[in-house]
C-alpha cells in the first residue's frame, strides 16, 4: 500500500529527516524543532527559511536543549528535539528523567546517529546504550524506526498526538526501504513482515537492522529453515501480544544495533521470563564493550549483525 512518505525511500537519513520536518510544518502550526549545534546537518534549511518561528537553535548545549523543548511543549507547542543520540540520552539524562519522565512534558527526543553510525569518531559518539537508558524512564515511549518511511510515519504520529518519546534513528546502513510496499504499524504495535509456512524460527527485530533480518530469512529459506520476521519498531510499550504469538517457536532471536544489555532483547527476555514454557531465546546485539574507531559496516559484520551473520548464528543454534 502506497504511503505519503514513499518519496523518502532510498534517501540519506538526515536528508529525509529535514524533508519530513518541512512537510509536517506545512500542516501543523504548532510544530517546533529545537536543535543543538547538530541541527546544521539535518537538512532543516528549507523549513527554517519558510517557518523561522518554528526553529530554535540552542547551540552545543543538549541539556539546555531539553529544557527549552520541555518549556515550549508545556506551553502547547508540538516539539521535536533532535541531537546526537549518545548526548541526548546520557548527557541530558537528568533533564529527560525530570522533565519528560516526572513532569510528562510531551517532547519527542530524536536520537540521531544512534548505534555505530558515528563510530569512526570514536566511542564518545557511539550510542549503544540509549534504548536501555530511555526505556527505564516512566511515561517514556521508545521507538526505533527501520527506514525513512517508518521514521516519517512515527514523527507524523508524535506531532499529531504529542507525548514523552524517544525516537532512535540510525544511518549505519543505507535506507532499506522496508516499508516501500508495506504499511507502517502504529506506535505500540509490531508488524509481521514475513511468515513462512511451518516456520521454526522467529526473528524479532527493531530499528535499522530490519532489512538485514529479512535478508537473513531469505538465506535461511535456502537452507530449508522457514522463519517468521516480526518488526518491533516500538520497544516501549512492547507489543506483548505479538511476543505471546511466538511462544511455540523452536527458537526466537532478537536483533538490534544496541548493546545486548538492557535493550530490545532484554525487554523480550523480561517478558518471556514470566511466561510458562517460554521459547529458547537468543539475543543478538552489539557486545558489552566500546568498539575501536571504524566504519559501521565492519563493526556490524564483526558483531554478527548483518544478514549472513544472523543466518549463521541461527543455523548454529539449530545444529545445522
Amino acid at each position: 500500500m502506497a504511503s505519503r512518505w514513499d518519496y523518502l525511500a532510498g534517501r540519506e537519513i538526515k536528508e529525509a529527516f529535514g524533508e519530513t520536518m518541512h512537510a509536517l510544518a506545512r500542516e501543523n502550526d504548532l510544530l517546533t524543532v529545537v536543535v543543538s549545534d547538530y541541527g546544521r546537518r539535518l537538512n532543516l534549511g528549507g523549513m527554517r527559511e519558510e517557518y523561522p518561528e518554528a526553529f530554535v537553535q540552542c547551540g552545543i548545549a543538549e541539556q539546555g536543549q531539553i529544557e527549552v523543548a520541555a518549556s515550549l511543549a508545556n506551553e502547547g507547542f508540538h516539539v521535536i528535539s533532535p541531537a546526537y543520540a549518545v548526548f541526548s540520552t546520557t548527557r541530558s539524562l537528568d533533564q529527560i528523567r525530570i522533565l519528560l519522565g516526572t513532569m510528562e512534558s510531551p517532547v519527542c527526543v530524536v536520537g540521531i546517529s544512534s548505534g555505530y553510525e558515528s563510530s569512526a569518531l570514536g566511542s564518545s559518539h557511539v550510542a549503544v546504550e540509549d534504548i536501555a537508558v530511555t526505556r527505564t524512564i516512566p511515561n517514556m515511549c521508545v521507538v526505533c524506526p527501520s527506514d525513512n518511511i517508518s521514521m516519517a510515519s512515527v514523527l507524523e504520529e508524535l506531532t499529531a498526538r504529542p507525548r514523552p518519546a524517544y525516537v532512535r534513528i540510525s544511518g549505519s546502513l543505507p535506507d532499506s526501504g522496508v516499508h516501500k510496499d508495506r504499511d507502517v504499524a502504529p506506535i505500540g504495535k509490531a508488524c509481521t513482515l514475513r511468515d513462512d509456512s511451518c516456520a521454526r524460527v522467529a526473528i524479532l527485530v527493531t530499528g535499522v537492522l530490519t532489512g538485514q533480518a529479512l535478508e537473513a530469512a531469505e538465506l535461511l529459506a535456502e537452507k530449508g529453515v522457514p522463519t517468521r520476521v516480526v518488526e518491533f519498531a516500538t520497544v516501549k510499550p512492547l507489543d506483548t501480544d505479538a511476543l505471546d504469538a511466538c511462544r511455540e517457536f523452536e527458537l526466537v532471536v532478537t536483533v538490534e544495533e544496541h548493546s545486548v544489555l538492557g535493550g530490545f532483547g532484554s525487554a523480550v527476555a523480561e517478558h518471556f521470563s514470566e511466561m510458562a514454557g517460554s521459547p529458547h531465546l537468543v539475543r543478538l546485539g552489539t557486545p558489552d564493550s566500546y568498539p575501536v574507531p571504524d566504519l559501521p559496516r565492519p563493526l556490524l559484520t564483526e558483531a554478527g549483525l548483518l544478514a549472513d551473520g544472523i543466518a549463521a548464528r541461527i543455523l548454529r543454534e539449530l545444529g545445522q
